[in-house]
């Protein structure tokens, strides 16, 4: 049985991830699916160790113009396999939507865009 709070969706949109460690750069690679609480990416076999933190850049591009959106998310590895590496987000957009910024409609609407863009139920 599997343990997940938030449903998965397939990622049927344009999207790289580009993961970064310590502010190296690991590779770019296709989200397989996600949800509100994580993702997980086309990488191939790979030995990142669990609980290891990165950095994630959503790049999602327009079909419509040239105008790709970045999205930054930091995240935990939770898996590691030979389909690829589950993420569990570190409660960003979470935090995005509960925090009282000067600017919070900004920050709720980055938000929301990334989740619609990526077609993720709230």
């Amino acid at each position: 049985m599997e343990r997940r709070s938030y449903p998965r969706k397939t990622v049927d949109a344009d999207v790289v991830v580009y993961l970064q460690y310590q502010g190296h750069r690991i590779g770019n690679f296709k989200p397989v699916n996600l949800s509100s609480g994580g993702v997980l990416l086309e990488t191939g076999a790979t030995d990142l160790p669990r609980a290891t933190p990165l950095d994630l850049l959503f790049a999602l591009s327009s079909s419509s113009s040239n105008v790709v959106r970045l999205h930054r998310l930091s995240a935990v590895v939770a898996y590691a396999g030979e389909e690829g590496v589950g993420m569990t987000f570190c409660g960003n957009a979470k935090r995005l939507r509960r925090r009282r910024f000067s600017d919070q409609s900004r920050s709720e609407e980055h938000t929301s865009e990334l989740q619609s863009r990526l077609r993720i139920d709230r």
